[in-house]
């Protein structure tokens, strides 16, 4: 299933859009936790593009791993390691937004201990959202390292 597609590795066409979009979902989810949206239905947007981004992660992951099977299992092998707790990662951004959405669709008042709920769960979002942008970044140039390395470093300008 996430072998190929029209005869090319479906990671080859996912890992793209993974490295792009999950950390500008992680910069987008910070900024809106961080700020009250106009419209309460922004955040359920917000919550929708982390889930697609969330399971574009796994299909990538998975789809490394039917091309890493497909190469003999030895291609990438560090790649694949530090690959493996993305989906996680990824849904922990998830998590998080939804937790912000939720507190703010329940009407968090006035109070100080909701203001002070509300800080937390923008802390843990800043937190997931840094990790989420470094470890895409590490198994993003670990990948491109894996395919690209050898052959720049055996050709001349």
């Amino acid at each position: 299933m996430f072998d190929t597609i029209f005869g090319l590795p479906v990671h080859a066409l996912v890992v793209h859009g993974v490295v792009v979009l999950l950390p500008l979902m992680a910069v987008v989810t910070l900024v809106w936790a961080w700020r009250r949206p106009a419209r309460p239905a922004t955040g359920w947007l917000v919550v929708a593009a982390d889930l697609v981004v969330t399971a574009m992660t796994f299909v990538a992951k998975e789809s490394g791993e039917a091309l890493q099977r497909r190469l003999g299992g030895r291609a990438a092998l560090e790649h694949g390691e530090l690959a493996d707790p993305l989906p996680l990662i990824a849904g922990a951004l998830l998590l998080t937004a939804v937790l912000v959405q939720v507190h703010r669709t329940r009407g968090d008042g006035a109070g100080g201990r909701s203001a002070g709920l509300r800080t937390g769960l923008s802390v843990l979002v800043t937190a997931a959202a840094a990790v989420v942008v470094v470890w895409t970044v590490r198994v993003g140039h670990s990948g491109a390292e894996a395919v690209w390395g050898e052959i720049v470093s055996n050709t001349s300008q």
